[in-house]
């Protein structure tokens, strides 16, 4: 995201007061691998411009990836956390398929 703090934390600081206690904030390499994740159903935010980094598969490896634009989250943190709301709900009952 270069200079510009990535907009997952602005997302994760909202989130709790939004009622997404169970939204998280994963941050490893000094702030260069950032994602959002629930672990019930289990699911993982990935901004599309982040690249991908073999942790997703190490932490995330029985989680539904979900890609979010720069478009969904240039509206600001409360219109991203709408959007992943939907998704949570529609995702509600996802099951992984590996085993």
């Amino acid at each position: 995201m270069g200079d510009q703090p990535h907009p997952f934390h602005a997302v994760a600081d909202l989130a709790t007061r939004r009622g997404l206690r169970d939204l998280h904030l994963a941050e490893e390499r000094g702030g260069k691998y950032v994602r959002l994740y629930q672990a019930t159903p289990p699911l993982f935010f990935k901004h599309r411009n982040d690249p991908s980094d073999s942790y997703d598969r190490e932490r995330f490896k029985d989680f539904k990836r979900i890609l979010l634009s720069a478009d969904d989250c240039d509206k600001g943190p409360e219109a991203t956390i709408a959007l992943i709301r939907s998704l949570l709900e529609k995702f509600a009952d996802y099951t992984p398929q590996r085993s």
